[in-house]
């Protein structure tokens, strides 16, 4: 082990236990977050004062990015989460190396890694068990409450919809081949959520490659692609030999969603997935009242084929 690392454990040791009191009585006052949707939710309870470093997925609010980092979710660094002499550091459940997050443990520091199983139907309960480790129940049932209205809209969407679209979710382009999303995917899930049908669930699991046989024999109605931070990465991609003759092309039916705001698994992703479901079913009615309370993030990217 490090020498600065044996260092920082020791000391941690020893100031863990000072702030352990007032842990107890409030909830701890000095959280480190790896995972976007952590970070988003606790903004959503409007705890964010008690968060003193952060992961780099956590880039909603815009103000998270402000706080010190600690590097990327699956690659974090036990030395600069002791530097900073937490009372809680809560992570999703990819947090890692694994190395890092037994370092961590040895240290006796209050570490929770949040369910592997972190899925669209468990926002609610994720949301719960954060504001419970945080110590404000109260302000985590009225936040997980607050979803429902969007759950009922997706609903009252589906209820009007007909044929579903046959759907590919494009998560990036790497060496030429679109890298797909397949079946035990979360935006699998998402897709299925919306009312559409993904391709290449049938084909493969996991995020994979997609040749352009493969493609061009799946033939989507609509190609999802993932932007982040509301940028779009793929604007060339009715140009790829995958999908240029494809219906989605054709008929202009290429969309960008942000990536954290459709896949995070946080307090806007109910929301993410009415945008969704009405991006398949258009000319469906939303409930009357119903409001979009977060900026949406569709973009069509394409024109249809004779305008290109």
């Amino acid at each position: 082990m490090k020498p600065l690392c044996t260092f920082l454990i020791t000391t941690t040791l020893i100031v863990s236990s000072f702030f352990s009191a007032a842990a107890q009585l409030d909830g701890p006052q000095r959280v480190v977050v790896s995972g976007g949707s952590i970070t988003e939710i606790i903004y959503a309870l409007d705890e964010q004062q008690r968060i003193i470093g952060v992961d780099s997925t956590s880039v909603y609010p815009a103000s998270a990015t402000e706080k010190p980092q600690i590097g990327y979710v699956r690659r974090i660094s036990a030395e600069g989460i002791l530097s900073l002499n937490p009372d809680l550091v809560l992570g999703e459940s990819d947090t890692g190396p694994k190395k890092v997050v037994e370092q961590l443990k040895q240290t006796g520091i209050n570490l929770q890694i949040l369910d592997a199983h972190d899925n669209f139907l468990g926002i609610e309960n994720k949301i719960k068990k954060i504001a419970q480790l945080l110590n404000v129940p109260t302000k985590g049932e009225q936040l997980a409450q607050s979803l429902q209205i969007d759950r009922n809209a997706l609903a009252y969407l589906l209820q009007q919809a007909s044929t579903k679209p046959k759907v590919l979710f494009v998560l990036s382009v790497r060496s030429g081949q679109p890298i797909v999303a397949g079946a035990d995917t979360s935006a699998n899930e998402l897709i299925s959520a919306a009312g559409g049908i993904n391709l290449a669930a049938s084909e493969i699991t996991n995020w994979k490659p997609l040749s352009s046989e493969a493609a061009l024999a799946l033939n989507p109605d609509v190609i999802i692609t993932m932007g982040r931070h509301g940028d779009d990465p793929l604007p060339k991609i009715e140009k790829l030999a995958h999908f240029k003759y494809s219906n989605a092309v054709k008929n202009g039916q290429v969309y960008s969603f942000d990536g954290s705001y459709l896949l995070g698994m946080g307090p806007r992703t109910p929301q993410a997935v009415v945008e969704l479901a009405h991006t398949f079913y258009p000319q469906t009615q939303l409930p009357s009242g119903y409001q979009f309370r977060f900026l949406q993030t569709a973009q069509n990217v394409t024109k249809k084929q004779g305008e290109l």
